[in-house]
């Protein structure tokens, strides 16, 4: 397979550390055209423009992941503002809620409304971490009417419906290769529209069913593409490119 896109990893994370630059060294041989590398939290901001700049084909973004809310300074938006204005970052996040932890859910919900009102502010798209939050998610969403991603998209279906009602994108990854997550995910697939769907790794987590323990990375990505493939009844090559040019216009990406 050829021209993969990842539109969600996280080579900034610790756990490829030193080794992500030889992980992404290899990846256009192994047929992974583009990443974007998405952004957790402020601390990590300067690694994935870094990252974003040595390599002509990663794109970033850059936000505050609900996880990470608790540790994030007063003046973030200056922070996120100013990383903002490099050429190479494309949208904000992942930004988002998560009730999956016990971070203060009052807190998780003001910074990420902060953080869509950043990105409407700097006409940027947005990248959407939804974890055991779906109701109060959507009605974000719907508050500001955004164009973006949600990102390892878990909601059942009328979730599905309100997220691409606002014209947004939504993305699987190796969670779908799993027996036991695999039922709404693979009906969520069979109800997207091939012009509003998206392949993603969230390397270095999310590591397809066959790979065992692994750390993920991109080149995995074909162990995704032959699950939706099939559900999608086409080509593996059909949708590699369908998903190519999707996240390209999803970031605003030249094609």
């Amino acid at each position: 397979m050829r021209n993969i896109f990842d539109s969600h990893a996280h080579y900034e994370d610790a756990i490829f550390g030193e080794d992500c630059w030889p992980v992404l060294d290899g990846l256009q041989r192994q047929g992974v055209s583009r990443v974007l590398n998405c952004c957790s939290d402020m601390g990590v901001v300067p690694r994935v423009l870094e990252i974003a700049r040595r390599y002509d084909f990663v794109w970033a973004s850059v936000g505050v992941h609900p996880h990470w809310t608790p540790e994030t300074p007063a003046d973030y938006l200056d922070g996120l503002r100013r990383a903002a204005q490099d050429p190479k970052v494309v949208a904000i996040g992942e930004i988002g809620l998560d009730y999956f932890w016990d971070d203060p859910k009052d807190l998780q919900m003001r910074i990420f409304c902060e953080q869509m009102e950043l990105a409407r502010e700097l006409g940027l798209p947005v990248i959407i971490h939804d974890r055991d939050a779906h109701q109060d998610t959507y009605q974000v969403l719907e508050r500001y009417r955004l164009p973006g991603v949600v990102h390892r998209f878990s909601g059942d279906l009328d979730g599905l419906r309100r997220v691409l009602d606002l014209g947004m994108y939504v993305s699987f990854g190796g969670d779908i290769t799993h027996p036991q997550y695999r039922d709404m995910p693979l009906k969520a697939i069979e109800h997207t529209p091939f012009e509003r769907i998206l392949l993603e790794t969230d390397a270095p987590y999310a590591t397809p069913y066959a790979q065992g323990q692994r750390r993920c990375d991109s080149s995995m990505l074909p162990e995704v593409v032959e699950v939706i493939a099939g559900i999608k009844k086409i080509s593996c090559q059909e949708l590699c490119d369908i998903t190519y040019q999707n996240a390209c216009r999803a970031y605003h990406i030249p094609k």
